[in-house]
């Protein structure tokens, strides 16, 4: 087999947690999310007990069942969708993401401070190179057809209202013309200047919509080119 999805259970409290692992089953290995790696130093190791729920021939397989487990059996100690790479804070709590996002920006801003001008801009180069071009999955993925299933009875249990149609319409037409002029507009987000959205973006681990909603809200402004 390639590898294993498995289950860690607090004995005290009953929290679970759900990974996976490449190789053969190893009782003593627990995972290594944050949040179990909390509850692991405050309960004791011998309070958790893991089991190895199922086996997969590939990575693919095994990336996909543990979205499927995740998503699932709702474990609590889990903050990632799982599967290979998106969002890590997915499933996170708002107080362990403001902790996180603060740490992050902290770190950001030591880093800017200390880089010259030129750094900056070569910074902000090498992020801009390295989305040019990028896929959105690895060179030969596939989804299974376990979860292109999924994926088609989500869109098909989604209905739109006319009149959403509408405004979406509208705002696509509204936005024509504008995008590519934001992502290159440097935008400056808690006193630190990046290079525009898609740049921020990558650099502070969200999504573009989220720098956008930042915005929208007033927490991050465009800056003129100097």
């Amino acid at each position: 087999m390639f590898g294993y999805i498995y289950e860690t259970t607090n004995l005290v409290n009953g929290k679970t947690y759900i990974g996976k692992k490449k190789g053969d089953f190893d009782s003593t290995y627990y995972g290594s999310g944050t949040i179990l790696q909390r509850a692991l130093e405050k309960y004791g190791k011998e309070n958790f007990e893991v089991i190895m729920l199922s086996v997969y021939d590939t990575e693919h397989e095994l990336n996909d069942a543990e979205v499927m487990f995740i998503e699932t059996r709702n474990p609590t100690y889990n903050i990632a969708k799982g599967g290979e790479g998106g969002d890590t804070l997915a499933r996170a709590d708002e107080e362990y993401k403001r902790e996180i996002v603060a740490k992050r920006n902290q770190g950001l801003k030591n880093a800017w401070s200390n880089c010259s001008e030129e750094q900056r801009k070569q910074w902000g180069e090498n992020i801009s190179k390295s989305k040019k071009g990028k896929a959105t999955l690895p060179d030969g993925y596939r989804h299974s057809e376990e979860v292109k299933q999924r994926i088609r009875e989500s869109n098909r249990n989604v209905t739109k209202s006319d009149e959403w149609k509408k405004n979406h319409a509208n705002a696509m037409k509204s936005r024509r013309g504008k995008s590519l002029v934001n992502r290159q507009t440097p935008v400056e987000i808690d006193e630190v200047v990046y290079p525009g959205v898609i740049a921020a973006a990558t650099a502070l681990n969200v999504s573009r919509q989220a720098i956008n909603r930042w915005i929208k809200k007033g927490k991050a402004k465009y800056v003129k080119k100097q």
